[in-house]
């Protein structure tokens, strides 16, 4: 009886260290990879959809139920996945911080605080830098503890704001402007995909002290400053002049419209009356019963031409003004567009080189166009005309937020070819007669 319950009592022992491997080792993994397979599968999830949020909800509320089970290994590959996404969400949105500008203006907008406007440049920077910054510390463990803490707090305020921008205010902002112009995004995949990097900082908050520091503290302070001042001075370099990388419908090379080669396919959508559920179909295989059974719910056209990326532009801003895009786009030669977003801010913002091209547009039969927002007062559109002269030139008028699309610059020099994109120019880089003649030959 005795050597039997030596033999016995090691075997009731394993039991209970082997059930806490397999939460070590199985669960913690599955939770990492479940979380890799959903965030690939955000792109696809442009709308609500039940079955997603409730798979999200679910590995997330596993995550904070298994936080204690995730090892080094698990958290330093979410330390990097989210140091890579604050990395490229930071410099994307920095290449163009009036992009950013120009979204907070739609947030204030949307929540009523037209008076914090003023202060949305300095927002747009702050925000900017601080997701770089906070990405570079995460990948090079710097103050994990701390970073962890900054990451939550980011995190918490994105994933509100993306929840509230896809339930109450979807007709207000159609998109946070996460990654600049270089993604887009709904606002649900928007949310989604703050809710697969919610699990991540979950993982990474409550194993923050699993990490140790790479560099000493003296070090860490000098990596920090290093990389906010260089990256502040990028921003401002893509402020004063235009981004580095442009994500616009307008680079350079684009064509404004693009010949239409592939057929448009049209899908249908009905609803299956016994069960509710919505299906798609073809024109060549729509159900022969459709009159009886099925309810028409609406029409997709997919097209998969490139599209036309004019906007639309006016010859006054009557109700009889003529839409001339289609003309701009078309047009066999070189073009000159100078589009001025706020003329009554613009001042002396390098006219005179405006105007010296606008008389060399006019001695080579170039056309030449000024652009001006709708909004523009009269008196600022006469005084822009005396400061011309008797310059003989065309003005026509566009939308604020179509204006801003095209150049980020006010004044904002576009040189067209054929209808393509040939350059494009802020206010304090307008190039000379010479250089230009250069590039119209």
């Amino acid at each position: 009886m005795l050597s039997l319950s030596k033999h016995a009592s090691p075997l009731s022992k394993n039991k209970k260290p082997m059930k806490k491997t397999l939460n070590h080792t199985v669960m913690p993994w599955f939770l990492l990879a479940a979380s890799l397979v959903l965030g690939y599968l955000c792109a696809s999830v442009t709308e609500f959809n039940v079955s997603f949020t409730v798979a999200l909800s679910l590995f997330f509320v596993l995550a904070i139920l298994y936080r204690n089970n995730f090892g080094k290994p698990h958290v330093a590959i979410v330390r990097t996945l989210l140091g890579a996404v604050f990395i490229f969400s930071g410099f994307v949105k920095g290449v163009d911080p009036l992009g950013t500008q120009y979204q907070i203006f739609d947030y204030f907008a949307a929540y009523g605080m037209l008076w914090a406007n003023p202060f949305a440049k300095l927002i747009a920077i702050g925000l900017i830098t601080a997701e770089l910054v906070i990405g570079i510390a995460l990948i090079l463990n710097i103050r994990i503890p701390f970073t962890a803490w900054i990451a939550v707090l980011m995190m918490v305020f994105f994933s509100i704001t993306t929840l509230l921008d896809a339930t109450i205010f979807s007709d207000k902002i159609s998109d946070c402007g996460c990654f600049g112009k270089a993604i887009k995004l709904t606002n649900w995949q928007t949310f989604y995909k703050n809710i697969v990097l919610d699990i991540w900082v979950v993982i990474l908050f409550f194993g923050r002290y699993r990490i140790r520091n790479t560099f000493s503290l003296k070090n860490e302070f000098v990596i920090t400053a290093f990389v906010t001042i260089l990256f502040f001075g990028f921003q401002l370099y893509n402020l004063r002049h235009l981004p580095v990388i442009d994500f616009l419908d307008w680079k350079v090379g684009a064509k404004l419209n693009p010949p239409k080669t592939l057929p448009v396919t049209m899908i249908f959508q009905y609803k299956n009356n016994a069960t509710q559920e919505i299906h798609e179909f073809e024109l060549t295989n729509l159900p022969a019963d459709r009159s009886t059974n099925w309810t028409f719910v609406g029409r997709i056209d997919h097209d998969p031409n490139p599209p036309n990326l004019m906007v639309p532009i006016y010859e006054n801003r009557g109700d009889d003004g003529f839409e001339v895009s289609s003309f701009v786009a078309g047009f066999p030669g070189y073009y000159f567009i100078v589009a001025i977003q706020d003329l009554g801010k613009t001042k002396n913002r390098n006219l005179d080189k405006i105007f010296a091209l606008l008389d060399f547009a006019n001695q080579n039969e170039h056309e030449f166009m000024f652009l001006f927002d709708l909004n523009a007062s009269d008196d600022s559109i006469e005084k822009f005309k005396e400061n011309a002269g008797r310059r003989d030139f065309n003005i026509y008028f566009s939308d604020d937020k179509s204006i801003k699309s095209i150049v980020r610059s006010s004044p904002g020099l576009i040189l067209l070819h054929d209808g393509y994109v040939r350059k494009k120019w802020a206010w304090r880089d307008i190039p000379s007669e010479e250089k230009i003649k250069k590039l119209v030959r």
